[in-house]
């Protein structure tokens, strides 16, 4: 019976990636938006887990009077999970707003997404994933359309694109690390609750970080830091709400559905949604190099799509 369950699960799957992939990818374009309002990165990954983290309280305490009999569980799995929370979303998330301090929003989304690549090699070496056979030559025209896009930008604009480059790279190690290991236990708790016990862990080292880098200025109001504009207030709840709380539970129960490995792949269709809005709303150009990587990207994907679904209609015969 495990086959046809899995075939089920393959487009439902796919959709709430993409679903949740077209959320993420919106994140840049506003965190620049937010860095135009003279919001520091310190204090938009500090708002935006603030006005995350009741949600996530909220469907933990859900979760655990309606599933009391796992709820030992839930304890058991609690410090994994708040480890692999603070990977993913603390020091993948500040690494990446860092990042986009010195290059556009389109690298940013691009160089991120090489993540999938990162996610494929350490699954088959630390866990002997069996690959599809095609699946480096896909990866290869993913990561051939990142280094085109990657190229061009840096010769043109120079030494800042590699400093932000590399802050955006080693964020997407952090946060290949956490997609792959988050699978296992995710299976045990279910996906809902094991990312909002990981955001909320995340978000209290996020305060608490926070604070402490503000402590010489914490007897003041003032210092808190956390006083912005009402229009930044607004900018952050809607990062928080519609690129964080909302994507993030849909890529979890992705994940759940159809593993670390397709998710992934799945994601790489981001960096060509991000580039519509940079182009159209941030003014970004957008140039045969840029479009050339995409084309790369997207065509990878699509690629990828059908012998998926095949390989999943033989596995269920």
């Amino acid at each position: 019976m495990k086959p046809p369950l899995a075939h089920e699960s393959l487009v439902p799957g796919i959709l709430l990636a993409l679903a949740g992939t077209f959320m993420f990818s919106l994140k840049p374009i506003l965190i620049k938006h937010a860095y135009a309002m003279g919001v520091s990165s310190e204090q938009l990954i500090t708002l935006r887990m603030l006005f995350a983290i009741p949600f996530y309280i909220g469907v933990i305490l859900y979760y655990s009077f309606r599933n009391a009999h796992i709820r030992h569980l839930y304890v058991q799995y609690m410090l994994p999970v708040a480890a692999l929370g603070v990977l993913g979303y603390f020091v993948a998330s500040y690494l990446d707003l860092l990042g986009l301090q010195y290059i556009s929003a389109q690298l940013e989304r691009v160089v991120l997404f090489c993540f999938p690549t990162i996610v494929v090699l350490m699954s088959y070496f630390f866990f002997k994933t069996r690959l599809p056979k095609n699946i480096w030559l896909l990866l290869g025209m993913s990561y051939a359309g990142i280094l085109l896009i990657f190229g061009h930008d840096l010769s043109v604009l120079g030494t800042e694109v590699a400093k932000g480059t590399a802050l955006v790279f080693l964020s997407a190690i952090a946060f290949a690390i956490y997609v792959l290991w988050s699978k296992p236990i995710m299976s045990k708790i279910g996906s809902q609750v094991f990312t909002s016990m990981a955001m909320v862990a995340a978000s209290i080292v996020i305060l608490v970080f926070f604070f402490v880098s503000q402590s010489t200025n914490i007897g003041s109001i003032k210092g808190s830091g956390l006083l912005v504009s009402k229009e930044a207030y607004l900018v952050c709840a809607a990062i928080a709400f519609f690129c964080t709380v909302i994507p993030s539970l849909l890529v979890a129960e992705a994940i759940h559905k159809i593993g670390p490995e397709r998710t992934s792949i799945v994601g790489t269709s981001g960096p060509a949604i991000t580039s519509v809005f940079a182009v159209t709303w941030l003014g970004e150009p957008f140039t045969v190099y840029h479009g050339a990587g995409l084309g790369l990207i997207m065509l990878a994907v699509g690629l990828m799509m059908r012998p998926a679904s095949s390989a999943s209609s033989a596995s269920s015969t």
